[in-house]
């Protein structure tokens, strides 16, 4: 899993409410998941590539194209930052990312986020929506992943909704955020 334990979020964490293990245990989840999803793909007998970005406050690509197995041993290395939720940078830095993939090929973008956009501070969620569908409108196929445990039809899925390609969204909590590797798999 990730390494959280002497890290500045853990601050952010506390203001939540969220205690460090916690907020470690939820990261780690996430990881499992991604890195469990990864090797699902990169078993498939297709040429493919994967590219990492991570988005709290800030977003920040994390690999550029590389294979599963690379794609797996970066997430190993990744660090939880904490922080607020800037949706639409990382939608635009993954999209720059699938830019320069090979001609001809289909793009995916598998987005997990447990949180509403709060970045930019002006009009966030419009600018995810804007960064989701110029993504959309160069051939990438959305799907977002949303851990929401209170509110399946809140504002925020009805917005998690508006980003994905065909309208779906997968919705988890921390707890259970493994189990969706089949389902999503299925979908790919």
């Amino acid at each position: 899993g990730g390494w959280c334990s002497f890290c500045q979020p853990l601050s952010s964490c506390n203001s939540f409410g969220i205690n460090q293990q916690r907020c470690c245990n939820n990261f780690d989840n996430v990881l499992e998941f991604s890195k469990a999803l990864l090797r699902a793909l990169g078993d498939l007998k297709t040429e493919q590539e994967f590219s990492l970005v991570r988005f709290a406050s800030d977003a920040e690509i994390a690999s550029t194209l590389q294979n599963a197995n690379q794609a797996v041993k970066t997430l190993q290395q990744l660090l939880y930052t904490g922080g607020s939720t800037n949706l639409a940078g990382g939608i635009t830095l993954c999209q720059q990312t699938l830019d320069s993939s090979a001609a001809g090929r289909k793009n995916l973008m598998i987005v997990v986020t447990d949180g509403e956009p709060l970045v930019p501070s002006e009009r966030p969620r419009e600018a995810a929506v804007k960064a989701a569908t110029a993504a959309k409108n160069k051939g990438t196929f959305v799907i977002p992943i949303f851990i929401e445990r209170t509110n399946s039809n809140g504002p925020a899925v009805a917005l998690m909704k508006e980003i994905s390609s065909d309208g779906q969204v997968f919705l988890t909590d921390f707890d259970t955020i493994l189990s969706l590797k089949d389902i999503v798999f299925e979908q790919v």
